[in-house]
This record gives structure tokens, sequence and C-alpha cells, in this order.
């Protein structure tokens, strides 16, 4: 099954519940207790730790200031949550594969998210490796206004530990025009604030990142941190619902690329 990733923010703090029961009534997946590992990495290896055992039909939550502690890291990684019923080595190469088998509709999936003061927002998810050469289209629809304060945030996890860069570019759907590039990192969580690019609310940004992939989510903070959104966007491959929906994608990305180019006006 899939990696749960537990992040953090340089405004609010991540969590990540995981549930050792199925997402359905038909998943194949051996009723067991689970080790929980956290795997990170250092630029070099993945480093691994277990941190405890989930038993069957149980849930529970990790606090991503409370992994770090443990962890006595002083940095802030992505940390990806996996079941397993072998240990690991503590330095890895590449990250490990996984070792159950399960269906992949629907996902087995932790509850995501962060929390600030009293506040709390989270999606349903998980997180496989990115190809290496891959990249990133989306269309950002979640700006929101009136005291709120928005960040694009760009989680990526690679097979190799390598702490890869690459740009993210912004523009204006509608009129095309070149905003601004960002740089981020493989194996992280990227936090890129939006506000001061000014977009009104007719207009649509577009994020490109030609040598990246990742999951793009729209993440919002209240000016008085008392309410939290956070919602993740969708590959275009999600826009096919017939044929070979990939192919789709390819051709998608092929024309905006080719439309939109990193050249200020």
């Amino acid at each position: 099954m899939a990696f749960f990733p537990l992040a953090n923010s340089a405004k609010a703090d991540g969590y990540c519940t995981l549930h050792n029961y199925p997402p359905n009534d038909w998943e194949p997946t051996k009723n067991c207790a689970k080790t929980v590992w956290a795997i990170y990495s250092n630029g070099q290896k993945w480093i691994t730790k277990e941190l405890d055992v989930l038993e069957v039909g149980s849930s529970k939550t990790y606090f991503y200031a409370d992994i770090l502690s443990v962890l006595a890291l002083n940095y802030i990684p992505l940390i990806l949550l996996q079941f397993r019923k072998s240990p690991l080595q503590k330095e890895l190469e590449e990250l490990p594969g996984h070792e159950f088998t399960y269906h992949k509709v629907p996902e087995w999936r932790a509850t995501v998210g962060f929390s600030l003061n009293q506040a709390q927002t989270s999606y349903q998810g998980e997180i496989n490796p990115f190809p290496s050469k891959a990249s990133l289209l989306t269309f950002h629809p979640f700006i929101q206004y009136n005291e709120i304060d928005n960040y694009l945030l760009f989680m990526n996890a690679e097979k190799s530990p390598v702490f890869r860069s690459a740009y993210i570019e912004i523009y204006h759907s509608l009129t095309k025009k070149f905003m601004d590039k960002v740089a981020v990192k493989s194996n992280q969580i990227n936090e890129i604030p939006l506000n001061h690019y000014g977009f009104k609310e007719d207009q649509l940004p577009v994020f490109i990142c030609r040598t990246m992939a990742g999951i793009p989510f729209g993440f919002g903070i209240s000016k008085d941190e008392k309410m939290l959104s956070l919602e993740h966007t969708h590959p275009p491959a999600s826009f096919a619902v017939h044929g070979n929906r990939f192919a789709v994608q390819g051709q998608i990305k092929k024309q905006w690329f080719n439309i939109l180019k990193p050249i200020s006006s």
C-alpha cells in the first residue's frame, strides 16, 4: 500500500492519522497488526525509524512535532509513514517496496492535515513515488479572499533520496502572462506564498513544473488564525473518463507547455 505523508509548514503543525482497516469490504489485505515506520531523506540516503505497532481495526494520530523530537533532527523533512511486516535497514538507497497486497480503487488512505491553535484541516490521502522524469500542470482555483493568507504547498517524493531542484512557473491562465518562477526541491513539501501576486477573483492561476511532478495543494489560513483550509488540485488525466487517460494528459500538458513560456512581459 502507499506511503502516508506527514508534513509540516512554516505556519501550521502537521499530523497524520493512520487506520489499520481497509477502505472497503472486499479488501484482500491480511487482517494483522502492522508495524509503523517513519522514513525521511537526509539528501543522500533514506533514513528509517520504527515507531510502533498498530493493531487491527485501530487508528492513531502522529504529530509532526512529536516525531521530529524522536528523530532529533535540526531540519524539517517530509516524513513518509509506511505499514510493514518486516524490518528495514537504517539507511536505504531508495524507497522500500510495499509488503501488503491491496486494491488501488479505492486507495488505502490516511487522514493528512494541519492544525493551528484550535483549527484543523485535512484530506484523505496517500503518496506514491513520482518518476524523476515527470512534470506538473495544474490550474489552481483555491485562492480565497477576505482576510485569508493563501499558499501553494507542493509535495514531492521520489524513489531516490537526493534533493533534486526544479522551478514552478506561475501564470495567469487567461492572459497567459508569466508571473514568477519559484525554486522547489524533491522529497520535501515546498511552501509558496500566493497573496503578493494579486490574483483577482476572476483570474485562474496556472502552475507548471517542467522537470518534477508532485501533489499541489491550496492552503489557506485566516488572518486571525481561527480557520484553515486545504484542498489539492487534480492532474489533467482526471478530466478524461474513457480511453488512454495518460495519453490525453500528455497532450494537454504539451499544449499548455508550448503556450506558456517563462518570459516576463
